[in-house]
C-alpha cells in the first residue's frame, strides 16, 4: 500500500503534520519522533503529537539529516518539550554550526513558509528557523533501546547528503529511510535524491533492500507498506540510473556547462509538476548539486588518470 495522508500507519506510527512535510511519531512507553519538517508546520506537528500522546511528551526527536525541511520545527519541539532528547549525526552537528548554513535553513524555510501560504494553510508558526543543539550524537550501528523489547538501529546511510543517518526498527519492521529512497511525488514521478554521491546512494539502497520492511517510511509525501516497502527501493534504483543517463546526455550535449543543464532537467522534471511541490529555490539548489555530482563522476576518470 502507499499511503498518502496522514494520521496512524500501524498501531503504534503515526505521519504528522503534512504528508509533503512530514513528521513520524513512534508511540509507546517511550515515544520518538523522527525529524522536524518546516519552521512554519511547527503549530501543526505539535497539535499533532499532542493528541496522541496526551499528556505524555516525547522522549526523543532523531534527525535524518540537515537539510531545512527535515530540521525547521526542531527548536520548537525543544522549547515545548524541554527535556526532549536531539539525535542527529556528528556531521550533522558540524554543519549544525556553521553560520552560512543556518542562514541558508533560515532562507530555504521562509519560502516554504510563503509557498505554504499560497496553498492555503492556516495557523503558521512565523517565526524564523531556531538553531539548536544536539543532545545525542548517533553512530553508525548504534542501538537505542527504548524497552526490552523494542530497539532502534541507526545506520549511515550517504548520497543525499554526507551526514544522512537511517533508524531501523526491527522488532516492528518498520524503516525510516527518508531520502535514502527516491521521494514520491503527487503524479507518480519518483524523484531520485542522491546529492553528495551517486554510488554512495546506490550502496546505501543496497544496504537497507535486504532488511525486510514492511513500512517504508519516505522523506516526503508517502509511507509504502508490505510489498510496496521493497517495491519502492527498488524503484530508487531505477529512477537514479534512469537520471543519471537523463543528465549524462543533457551534460554532454552542452559541453558540461551545469547551468544550462540544470535548465533543461528544470523542464523536464519541476516546470511541468502540479502544487504541491518542492519550492523552486530548494529544488534548483538540489539539482545544480545532482548535476554537478554526476559532471565530476563522468570526470573521475580522467582526473584520476591525470
Amino acid at each position: 500500500m502507499i499511503i498518502t495522508k496522514t494520521g496512524k500507519i500501524s498501531d503504534e506510527l503515526y505521519v504528522i503534520g503534512l504528508p509533503e512535510i512530514p513528521v513520524y511519531l513512534l508511540d509507546g512507553p517511550v515515544p520518538v519522533l523522527f525529524d522536524a519538517g518546516f519552521t512554519a508546520l511547527a503549530h501543526h506537528y505539535e497539535t499533532g503529537i499532542k493528541e496522541i500522546l496526551k499528556d505524555r511528551n516525547p522522549a526523543y526527536l532523531f534527525l535524518t539529516h540537515s537539510h531545512f525541511d527535515h530540521i525547521g520545527a526542531a527548536g520548537h519541539f525543544k522549547n515545548v518539550w524541554p527535556k526532549l532528547q536531539l539525535g542527529g549525526s556528528l556531521r550533522c552537528h558540524e554543519i549544525l554550526v556553521k553560520q552560512k548554513a543556518i542562514q541558508l535553513i533560515r532562507d530555504l524555510n521562509l519560502e516554504g513558509t510563503k509557498n505554504l501560504k499560497k496553498m492555503g494553510i492556516h495557523n503558521l508558526n512565523e517565526q524564523s528557523f531556531e538553531s539548536f543543539d544536539l543532545d545525542l550524537f548517533i553512530k553508525h550501528e548504534q542501538e537505542i533501546e527504548l524497552s526490552s523489547n523494542l530497539t532502534i538501529k541507526a545506520f549511515n546511510t550517504p548520497g543525499h547528503t554526507w551526514d544522512f543517518m537511517s533508524y531501523w526498527i526491527p522488532e516492528k519492521k518498520i524503516l525510516i529511510a527518508s531520502e535514502t529512497v527516491a521521494c514520491y511525488h503527487n503524479n507518480g514521478y519518483l524523484q531520485p535524491e542522491f546529492l553528495v554521491d551517486f554510488d554512495a546512494y546506490i550502496e546505501s539502497l543496497k544496504k537497507i533492500r535486504d532488511m525486510g520492511a514492511t513500512i517504508l517510511c519516505a522523506g516526503h509525501y508517502a509511507v509504502f507498506t508490505d510489498k510496496d516497502a521493497l517495491k519502492h527501493i527498488n524503484a530508487s534504483f531505477k529512477a537514479a540510473t534512469d537520471y543519471l543517463t537523463m543528465a549524462e546526455g543533457f551534460l554532454d550535449q552542452e559541453k558540461g556547462d551545469i547551468d544550462r543543464s540544470v535548465l533543461r532537467i528544470k523542464a523536464v522534471e519541476w516546470d511541468k509538476r502540479p502544487w504541491p511541490k518542492q519550492p523552486e529555490s530548494a529544488y534548483l539548489l538540489n539539482t545544480r548539486q545532482r548535476v554537478k555530482t554526476i559532471w565530476q563522476r563522468m570526470n573521475k576518470p580522467y582526473i584520476e588518470e591525470k
